[in-house]
């Protein structure tokens, strides 16, 4: 082969390369997950973390202040359970965790929509908590299901709008 067909493939091949690095990129994503690492989707993150951490520690004041003010969830009516708004959450979390002694909540977050002011957390999640007894001791309980966690920007913060 000649200096200059040579030259020419190895343009080629150059192009080609290339197309192929671009075809098969993406945006990056979160380590260890499919999520786009994206501000917006870290930020709505950020607010998972923090109410997963008030709930471990049986914080009530630390998720109303997470909780939006219109905040609304359906439940789950066939659990006997109403549905929840904001005047209703401020009673119902800290009974809920006055019956509790422990808890640990562990997630995996299956995907993080951001579309303008709105935002939801698809994840699975196993709670773990203790419920005290009336002998003074506690029985130790877990449930697992998928879940849903949907925000609204308000004030310029992320805050949830239902899936506490």
């Amino acid at each position: 082969m000649d200096p200059l067909s040579r030259d020419r493939c190895s343009a080629r091949v150059a192009v080609l390369a290339a197309a192929s690095a671009l075809a098969c990129s993406h945006r990056g994503t979160i380590p260890g997950t499919n999520i786009a690492d994206e501000p917006e989707t870290r930020a709505v993150l950020q607010v998972f973390v923090r109410y997963k951490r008030g709930l471990e520690a049986r914080d009530a004041n630390a998720l109303l202040q997470l909780a939006a003010p219109d905040y609304y969830d359906p439940s789950d009516s066939s659990a006997g359970e109403g549905p929840t708004d904001y005047e209703t959450l401020k009673v119902k979390l800290p009974q809920a965790f006055e019956k509790v002694s422990g808890l640990k909540l562990e997630t995996t977050v299956r995907d993080v929509e951001v579309k303008g002011q709105e935002a939801q957390i698809d994840y699975y999640q196993v709670l773990h908590f203790a419920i005290r007894t009336p002998t003074g001791g506690e029985r130790w309980r877990t449930v697992s299901d998928d879940a849903r966690m949907r925000l609204v920007m308000v004030g310029g913060e992320w805050k949830i709008a239902s899936g506490l």
